[in-house]
């Protein structure tokens, strides 16, 4: 078959490569143009746009998908199937309609809990006990195509956002390839009607951590944000991201220290109840350090984290 990615994220490079790899044709990769980042706000592809030019791969990245101009250079491609894996922009109807067997969409959950932007994100946040990757068909309406393909898998209590990304990505990608090798022969489920959840983009308001929530809550949340963007709270007067942590049942006064500062081995915080131990963390402009790192180089004997 003749495929077009539309992909913007390292989440969808383990989908790129096994793609490229397949017998099948990846005709052009779809992603978002290029932004400032880095030292020097210089104009950088994202790790898609990367890859496709290394592998020499067409690539486009159009602000609006969606206009007549760019639905015309699609149909030239002459796709028979596109595949979207967190792509980034909304698609019309009439880009829908475009590919001889439409769009499949690689979504990272059990549809159809956490539809939308941030499932991964929220399905920690929420301590839910598992979670999966499905294939589905697209429909104009957000992630309620029928399901080609579903799997699951239990979610371990030290996964970060990072770990569980890469691990679905990789399942993920073989799942989609198998679908697109049987295509003839799959089944379309339609999604329940039960069980509707909503996956929204993490906003700026919650990536502060609020130590009077349980520590439950608060290990959570640090590590639904962990490695980007990063859950953060305020040391000295400086913001300070904590990358991994692990909930811990003690007991001491909100957004302080429990362990003695003779103790140079353990980061332990109190919440309002029970507390978290923190394993990494980043000064605002430094490199990650573990919790001993960062303790052996503390000066003063108290420390608050607010």
């Amino acid at each position: 078959m003749r495929i077009i990615l539309f992909a913007s994220s390292e989440f969808s490079l383990p989908l790129l490569d096994i793609l490229n790899n397949s017998d099948h044709k990846l005709c052009a990769i779809y992603t978002q143009p290029p932004s400032f980042s880095g030292r020097g706000m210089r104009l950088r592809d994202n790790a898609i746009g990367i890859k496709a030019k290394e592998l020499n791969i067409q690539l486009f990245y159009p602000s609006n998908i969606n206009n007549t101009i760019e639905i015309n250079k699609f149909k030239s491609l002459n796709p028979d199937i596109a595949i979207v894996s967190a792509y980034g922009q909304i698609l019309s109807s009439n880009l829908l309609k475009v590919p001889k067997f439409g769009f499949l969409n690689l979504h990272p959950s059990l549809l159809p809990r956490w539809r939308g932007a941030a499932p991964i994100e929220r399905a920690l946040m929420s301590g839910d006990k598992e979670t999966g990757i499905c294939t589905i068909k697209m429909v104009r309406e957000l992630d309620s195509g029928p399901i080609l393909a579903r799997e699951k898998f239990v979610i371990n209590s030290n996964e970060t956002n990072t770990s569980l990304s890469h691990k679905i990505s990789k399942i993920g990608a073989l799942q989609l390839l198998e679908v697109i090798n049987n295509f003839e022969f799959i089944s379309e489920i339609p999604q329940e009607s039960d069980g509707i959840t909503y996956a929204s983009k993490i906003q700026k308001s919650e990536t502060r951590i609020n130590w009077n929530l349980s520590g439950i809550v608060v290990d959570r949340l640090i590590r639904s944000l962990s490695e980007k963007p990063g859950a953060w709270c305020i040391l000295n007067g400086s913001r300070v991201k904590i990358l991994n942590s692990k909930y811990v049942k003690l007991e001491g006064k909100t957004g302080h220290n429990i362990v003695s500062s003779a103790n140079k081995s353990s980061l332990i915080i109190a919440c309002r109840e029970d507390a978290v131990e923190i394993i990494t963390l980043q000064k605002e402009g430094k490199k990650p350090i573990s919790a001993k790192e960062f303790l052996s180089g503390y000066k003063g004997n108290n420390i608050y984290f607010n």
